[in-house]
């Protein structure tokens, strides 16, 4: 298990009064699964995940999934999109905020994630 940091309840709205913890962390199987299904960019995701979760340039509502957030990060060419799942029920199984999964997204991307969820932080 990978312990990323703190979530900053200020950059979540409502979330952040529903939190039961502020840690987030990126387990194995996890880590696995955003190898299996992004092996050209994993380097690069695993290293920016950190600062994308503790420094997000967005966050947005997940209105497909409960209690889960994308937090949006730049990188040199693209974004980086990582998807958080919060413990907003005191989950014995799951105690942490925990990250479900990561990709890579262009701008034109971005603007649909945008058009379809709600943001909820933007870093001016």
């Amino acid at each position: 298990m990978h312990y990323i940091g703190k979530i900053d309840k200020n950059k979540i709205g409502k979330y952040g009064e529903k939190l039961i913890t502020q840690d987030v962390i990126l387990t194995e199987e996890r880590k696995l699964h955003i190898l299996q299904n992004h092996k050209k960019d994993y380097k690069i995701i695993i290293k920016n995940i950190d600062r994308v979760i503790l420094k997000p340039k967005e966050i947005l509502i997940d209105a497909k999934n409960v209690d889960t957030l994308f937090f949006i990060g730049n990188l040199e060419r693209h974004n980086l999109n990582v998807i958080v799942k919060l413990n907003t029920s005191n989950d014995e199984i799951h105690p942490q905020n925990s990250v479900m999964t990561a990709w890579i997204i262009r701008d034109k991307n971005l603007d649909k994630l945008r058009k379809n969820n709600k943001i909820i932080y933007k870093d001016e």
